[in-house]
């Protein structure tokens, strides 16, 4: 199923920050944590090769310390100059990866740099994941 990252880029870029306006990072990152929900996957290799099929690019685990996980995320070329807000789909998706591979709550951050987004995701271990 490959799909042009042009087009995935005119569904962000341009339909959703208008349908959505100043809600655009909040809902986009839940729309995430949905995503992850319908496409439950376990092992770093496999969250590596869903970003990979949905062309959101490289995903690497860099630092897992305690409830702490630290991925850095080399998106395509086309999509590296995005704002903050943009990566937080991806942030959603990797935060709800992890909180049901743990069975807690988890919250995700994307930090945007030159060419790369790091992508924060923390656990909350005292609060059961429903």
């Amino acid at each position: 199923m490959s799909q042009p990252i042009f087009a995935i880029e005119l569904l962000r870029d341009y339909v959703l920050t208008d349908l959505l306006g100043e809600d655009y990072a909040q809902v986009i990152y839940w729309s995430g944590k949905r995503v992850a929900r319908k496409f439950p996957t376990m092992s770093d290799d496999e969250l590596t090769a869903f970003f990979d099929e949905a062309g959101w690019g490289a995903l690497t685990l860099k630092k897992e310390r305690g409830s702490k996980f630290t991925y850095e995320l080399t998106p395509p070329p086309a999509t590296q100059a995005k704002t903050t807000g943009y990566y937080q789909l991806e942030a959603g998706f990797l935060a709800e990866q992890i909180a049901g591979r743990f069975q807690c709550v988890a919250e995700g951050y994307a930090d945007p740099a030159r060419r790369t987004v790091q992508i924060t995701v923390q656990l909350d271990r005292k609060d059961d994941y429903e």
